[in-house]
Protein backbone atom coordinates (compact mmCIF):
# COMPACT_ATOMS: atom_id res chain seq x y z
CA UNK A 1 0.00 0.00 0.00
CA UNK A 2 1.32 3.30 -0.86
CA UNK A 3 1.44 6.42 0.35
CA UNK A 4 -1.51 8.24 -1.78
CA UNK A 5 -3.57 4.94 -0.99
CA UNK A 6 -3.15 5.84 2.95
CA UNK A 7 -3.50 9.33 3.19
CA UNK A 8 -7.44 8.32 1.02
CA UNK A 9 -8.21 6.31 3.89
CA UNK A 10 -6.93 8.85 6.77
CA UNK A 11 -8.84 11.51 4.66
CA UNK A 12 -12.19 9.67 5.80
CA UNK A 13 -11.51 9.85 9.74
CA UNK A 14 -12.87 12.61 11.42
CA UNK A 15 -11.00 14.23 14.91
CA UNK A 16 -13.70 12.04 16.96
CA UNK A 17 -12.89 8.77 15.70
CA UNK A 18 -8.73 8.90 16.73
CA UNK A 19 -8.66 6.80 19.68
CA UNK A 20 -5.17 5.86 21.63
CA UNK A 21 -4.10 2.40 21.99
CA UNK A 22 -1.72 3.16 24.69
CA UNK A 23 -2.90 6.01 27.61
CA UNK A 24 -3.23 9.75 25.33
CA UNK A 25 -1.21 11.09 28.09
CA UNK A 26 2.03 8.29 27.72
CA UNK A 27 1.63 8.87 24.20
CA UNK A 28 1.95 12.31 23.60
CA UNK A 29 4.63 12.90 26.71
CA UNK A 30 6.62 10.49 24.92
CA UNK A 31 6.52 12.42 21.34
CA UNK A 32 6.71 15.61 22.63
CA UNK A 33 3.42 16.75 21.41
CA UNK A 34 -0.47 17.58 21.56
CA UNK A 35 -3.34 16.33 20.54
CA UNK A 36 -4.38 19.18 18.39
CA UNK A 37 -0.82 18.22 16.68
CA UNK A 38 -1.36 14.37 16.47
CA UNK A 39 -4.55 14.85 15.00
CA UNK A 40 -3.25 17.65 12.62
CA UNK A 41 -0.39 14.77 11.26
CA UNK A 42 -2.87 12.07 10.97
CA UNK A 43 -5.84 13.25 9.18
CA UNK A 44 -3.64 15.95 7.05
CA UNK A 45 -0.84 13.58 6.20
CA UNK A 46 1.38 16.43 5.85
CA UNK A 47 5.11 15.17 5.94
CA UNK A 48 4.28 11.12 5.23
CA UNK A 49 6.90 9.93 3.79
CA UNK A 50 7.19 6.08 3.77
CA UNK A 51 4.41 3.52 4.87
CA UNK A 52 5.14 0.16 6.54
CA UNK A 53 2.65 -2.81 6.20
CA UNK A 54 2.37 -5.14 9.20
CA UNK A 55 -0.12 -8.28 9.50
CA UNK A 56 -0.17 -9.16 13.15
CA UNK A 57 -2.47 -12.28 13.48
CA UNK A 58 -5.95 -10.82 12.23
CA UNK A 59 -5.15 -7.45 12.46
CA UNK A 60 -3.44 -5.43 10.14
CA UNK A 61 -0.91 -1.77 11.21
CA UNK A 62 0.24 0.69 9.47
CA UNK A 63 3.60 2.13 10.33
CA UNK A 64 3.41 5.59 9.13
CA UNK A 65 6.71 7.60 8.89
CA UNK A 66 6.55 11.30 9.37
CA UNK A 67 9.44 13.64 8.32
CA UNK A 68 9.44 17.50 9.06
CA UNK A 69 13.21 18.00 8.69
CA UNK A 70 16.63 16.60 8.45
CA UNK A 71 16.45 16.72 12.24
CA UNK A 72 13.05 15.49 13.04
CA UNK A 73 10.33 13.42 12.47
CA UNK A 74 7.62 11.02 13.96
CA UNK A 75 6.76 7.64 13.63
CA UNK A 76 2.79 6.13 14.05
CA UNK A 77 1.83 2.82 14.44
CA UNK A 78 -1.73 2.53 13.71
CA UNK A 79 -4.96 0.01 12.65
CA UNK A 80 -7.29 1.71 10.56
CA UNK A 81 -11.09 -0.15 11.11
CA UNK A 82 -14.20 1.89 12.27
CA UNK A 83 -11.89 3.99 14.37
CA UNK A 84 -7.91 5.16 13.84
CA UNK A 85 -6.40 3.91 16.76
CA UNK A 86 -3.00 4.75 17.65
CA UNK A 87 -0.74 1.97 19.04
CA UNK A 88 1.96 3.48 19.82
CA UNK A 89 3.81 6.69 18.40
CA UNK A 90 7.63 7.67 18.88
CA UNK A 91 9.98 10.53 17.57
CA UNK A 92 12.78 10.38 15.52
CA UNK A 93 15.99 12.04 15.37
CA UNK A 94 18.92 13.01 13.39
CA UNK A 95 20.71 9.68 13.13
CA UNK A 96 17.67 7.53 12.82
CA UNK A 97 16.55 9.55 9.65
CA UNK A 98 20.04 9.63 7.76
CA UNK A 99 19.91 6.01 8.85
CA UNK A 100 16.53 5.18 7.23
CA UNK A 101 17.15 7.13 4.18
CA UNK A 102 19.98 5.17 3.40
CA UNK A 103 18.57 2.04 3.84
CA UNK A 104 14.67 2.15 4.77
CA UNK A 105 13.24 5.56 2.05
CA UNK A 106 15.61 3.80 -0.57
CA UNK A 107 12.09 2.74 -2.77
CA UNK A 108 9.58 5.31 -2.06
CA UNK A 109 6.78 4.75 -4.13
CA UNK A 110 5.27 8.40 -5.00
Amino acid sequence: MGIKDVKKFLEKYSKEDIVFGKTEKYVLERIGAKREEVVKDLLFARGLEFVEKQERGDETRYVLFFVFSKRSGRVYVVTMDNKLRIITAYPLGRKTLSRYHKKRFINLDR
